[in-house]
């Protein structure tokens, strides 16, 4: 017999969709979805929703879209449900100590890293970074510290030399769903065993901004490579050539001789241009410049003489 019938789900973007689709599939549905507000988008200033709100829609679950999570009267919309458990799942916000103590069965979050490494927003992003070769989902308690709750389980997962950020979070974010099942399977049948976290290991991501998503040259070809791989196709790393704004979607590192950093030296026909760093190179494949759609590299410099240009090595 489920203990857990009543759920409230946090989550925003298409991380935590897979979750709350399995959750209804599986008849875990939640009496409540918190999700982040509606944000204008566009020209036209158009409201769009977040991915879960979308699904939450589409099942015709019960949503609140608070500015705030952690004020009285939300936490009095929440007591009111008398959740057995929250679930979150890059809901976006960081849950308060009353909100904490209102499940019977805890709070608990699908973390997109092997915790305690990579604590806080953005991890996957920052896994491709710094070359990682292997990531995992974990699901944890969660605690008034930031990722730093006890762990229920953890599923390590391999990172592709060819996967991007795009194709990793896909990946993560649809086994994620599976280890919130089973972390929920553990919770319900009383069989979960808690694993406190070394603290001593704990290592701690930011969030993206320009400055990260701009390309140092001088940087080894191998950095930038992950750096592209990492924000891959959205936000994408960028420079400027020419004054234009370029998006670098993929790319190769090479040897080629050395020429200044940001420097293209080459054009590969049909492949694309090549670009000299601090070390190596880097055979750019696919780009979306500024105003204009996605397109090859190659095709690209049928229309601009490229060779000797230079990157803004601007940092």
């Amino acid at each position: 017999m489920r203990r857990i019938k009543n759920i409230i789900f946090m989550g925003t973007p298409q991380f935590a969709v897979p979750t709350l689709k399995a959750l209804v599939e599986n008849k875990f549905i939640p009496k409540l979805v918190i999700t982040q507000p509606d944000k204008e988008k566009g020209r036209g200033r158009k409201k769009s929703f977040s991915q879960v709100k979308e699904i939450a829609i589409e099942h015709n679950l019960r949503i609140l879209q608070p500015e705030k999570i952690n004020t009285n009267s939300i936490r009095k919309k929440i007591q009111d449900i008398n959740p057995d458990i929250i679930i979150t799942a890059a809901y976006g916000k960081i849950l308060g100590r009353k909100i904490l103590a209102i499940p019977r069965l805890g709070c608990i979050n699908l973390h997109p890293s092997l915790l305690p490494k990579y604590r806080g927003p953005s991890p996957i992003n920052w896994a491709l970074f710094k070359g990682e070769k292997l990531t995992g989902n974990t699901v944890y308690f969660m605690n008034e510290q930031m990722d730093a709750g006890d762990i229920i389980l953890q599923k390590k997962i391999p990172i592709l030399p060819t996967e991007n950020y795009g194709s990793l979070i896909t990946k993560m974010s649809e086994e994620g769903a599976n280890d919130v099942l089973k972390a929920i399977s553990l919770i319900d049948t009383e069989y979960v065993r808690k694993i406190s976290q070394d603290h001593s290991k704990a290592s701690y991501t930011k969030l993206l901004d320009n400055n990260i998503c701009r390309i140092d040259w001088t940087k080894s070809a191998l950095e930038i490579n992950n750096l592209i791989r990492g924000l891959a196709p959205y936000p994408a790393a960028f420079s400027e050539l020419e004054g234009m704004k370029i998006k670098i979607l993929t790319a190769q590192v090479i040897d080629a001789k050395k020429f200044n950093p940001g420097e293209i030296i080459n054009v590969k026909k049909n492949i694309g241009f090549t670009v000299s760093t601090g070390s190596k190179s880097l055979l750019i494949t696919e780009i979306k410049p500024q105003g204009k759609r996605k397109m090859t590299a190659y095709s690209y410099s049928l229309g601009h003489a490229l060779i000797g240009k230079k990157f803004d090595n601007a940092k």
